[in-house]
C-alpha cells in the first residue's frame, strides 16, 4: 500500500468512525539487527467492536536459505534482504473481549 493510499484510508476511517489510537514505531528485524522495519497502526471502533489496522514497511526479502538437519528436517531458515528496496503489508485485526487481537480479512470490515 502506497503512502497516499494509507493516508486516504486513515482519513476515511477517521471521518466515518473516529480513530481512537494511532502509533508509529521503528524496530530492528528479528533475524538482522542492522535493518529496521516501520509499523504504523490505527485503532477504531465500529458497531461496538474494536479494530486495528497495521501497515508494516520493511526491506524486501530477495532470498530464503533453508538449513537442514542430518535427519532431513528443516533446522532453521535465513532470509536475505535488499536494504534499498522496501515492501509494505497491511494487516487487519478484530479486538476480542479478553484484550487480544485476531487477524481478519479486509472484507470482514465491510460486514
Amino acid at each position: 500500500m502506497t503512502n497516499r493510499a494509507w493516508d486516504e484510508l486513515i482519513d476515511l476511517i477517521d471521518e466515518k468512525y473516529q480513530i481512537d489510537n494511532s502509533n508509529r514505531k521503528t524496530e530492528p528485524l528479528e533475524d538482522n539487527k542492522d535493518l529496521t522495519r516501520t509499523v504504523e497502526s490505527i485503532e477504531f471502533e465500529k458497531d461496538n467492536v474494536k479494530y486495528k489496522i497495521e501497515r508494516i514497511a520493511g526491506p524486501v526479502i530477495i532470498d530464503k536459505k533453508t538449513f537442514y538437519h542430518q535427519t532431513g528436517s528443516a533446522n532453521r531458515v535465513q532470509y536475505v534482504y535488499d536494504p534499498e528496496e522496501t515492501s509494505t503489508k497491511v494487516v487487519f485485526y478484530r479486538g476480542q473481549p479478553d484484550g487480544y487481537w485476531n487477524e481478519i480479512q479486509a472484507e470482514d470490515l465491510l460486514s
